[in-house]
């Protein structure tokens, strides 16, 4: 193998590889990655058998070839390389690394001892606008963040397609988010009802290495699922749970409904994240006399912060002012996300025997939801 690269379009790859090369393995192999050479284009593959990625790079091929090459110590070399082409070369089993006043050599190991790379099908398939594609997982990510420290066998969204809609849905058991959108919006020859959970990894990884605006392909099979993103590919197992019916925990009434302006909350939660504790713990107290909802917070170090804001009461059951507490950052997570002006807030009062989830949404639109329990 003999070619000539541009640093910086093969180091773009390369933090990918880096990333999705395990960083503590028994299998010393999984450390590499395979470079290989052909029709003036290199392909970059990297597993921790979990997760396979490939992708594509134009280069100037003198002479076609595989080779396995260390991925950190070869990171660490292009990054610090610092003329615009790299040369390399592998002789046996050293690979030479050439710049016009550079020379490096790494040592490698049998192409042969490389795990296989997974294949996929392209039988069952979705297209989506990745800009759109990335704006639904993105409303719905923040209960992955925290899924691997609740509920780990849970951490992945759950992809839900049928005749009409697809779902995809998220959560830690504390909160839960759902965006809907009608199967139409997207492209696909699927015909038959998917339930599948996507690692969160995948998801993450994904998130991070779409830049430009394309069509994102999704082919979905019974174990893995595939992101292409046209001279990159993504291949992940799926997570093989039966996911929870969430949706029989979704209120169906509430004895309180109110709208708030949105930026208000969020000026208000956020002044009080500067007082939060270790807790996290949110106080808001409901006056239905004013109409007011005054929040709380309070730390023993810092000092305490008391604000309020207004808000149009849609619907209630009863009169009684009450306290109600809520982890903060799981509070402001939903209300980011939600669309528009107006908050809709839907609350059943908690007592010992009855504690349900609020339902935040925007009151105009019915494709976003985030539940959250209260403390």
């Amino acid at each position: 193998m003999k070619l000539t690269i541009l640093k910086q379009s093969l180091l773009d790859k390369l933090a990918i590889i880096n990333r999705i090369t395990p960083k503590k393995s028994e299998l010393n192999i999984l450390n590499f990655f395979k470079i290989s050479a052909k029709n003036n284009n290199i392909y970059l593959f990297s597993t921790d058998l979990e997760i396979s990625y490939q992708s594509k790079i134009i280069a100037k091929i003198k002479e076609e070839g595989e080779f396995l090459v260390p991925a950190k110590q070869f990171l660490e070399i292009i990054n610090n390389f610092y003329e615009e082409e790299v040369s390399l070369e592998n002789k046996e089993n050293i690979l030479i690394i050439r710049g016009n006043n550079i020379f490096c050599s790494l040592v490698s190991i049998s192409e042969e001892e490389f795990p296989f790379l997974p294949q996929f099908k392209n039988d069952n398939y979705l297209e989506i606008d990745s800009l759109f594609f990335d704006n639904l997982l993105q409303k719905i990510i923040s209960p992955l963040k925290t899924a691997n420290l609740i509920k780990p066998e849970l951490a992945g969204v759950y992809f839900w397609l049928d005749n009409n809609f697809l779902r995809l849905v998220s959560t830690d058991s504390i909160r839960l988010s759902e965006y809907k959108i009608k199967k139409d919006i997207v492209l696909t020859n699927i015909n038959k009802e998917i339930k599948i959970l996507i690692p969160f990894k995948i998801i993450d990884e994904y998130l991070k290495i779409r830049k430009k605006p394309i069509k994102t392909k999704l082919y979905l099979e019974e174990n893995q699922i595939t992101f292409d993103l046209d001279d990159q590919v993504l291949i992940s197992k799926l997570l093989t749970i039966d996911y929870p019916n969430y949706q029989q925990i979704i209120p169906k009434d509430f004895n309180l409904e109110i709208l708030v302006d949105k930026n208000e909350i969020l000026k208000v939660i956020k002044l009080n994240n500067v007082f939060m504790d270790k807790t996290k713990e949110l106080k808001i107290k409901v006056d239905f006399q004013e109409k007011i909802l005054n929040f709380y917070t309070k730390n023993e170090l810092i000092g305490e912060n008391i604000n309020k804001i207004n808000f149009e009461l849609i619907s209630s059951n009863f009169e009684e002012d009450f306290e109600i507490s809520f982890n903060l950052e799981f509070l402001l997570d939903g209300l980011k996300n939600i669309d528009g002006e107006k908050i809709f807030l839907g609350l059943n009062i908690p007592s010992e025997m009855n504690i349900k989830p609020v339902l935040l949404k925007s009151p105009l639109e019915d494709d976003y939801f985030y539940l959250l329990m209260p403390f």
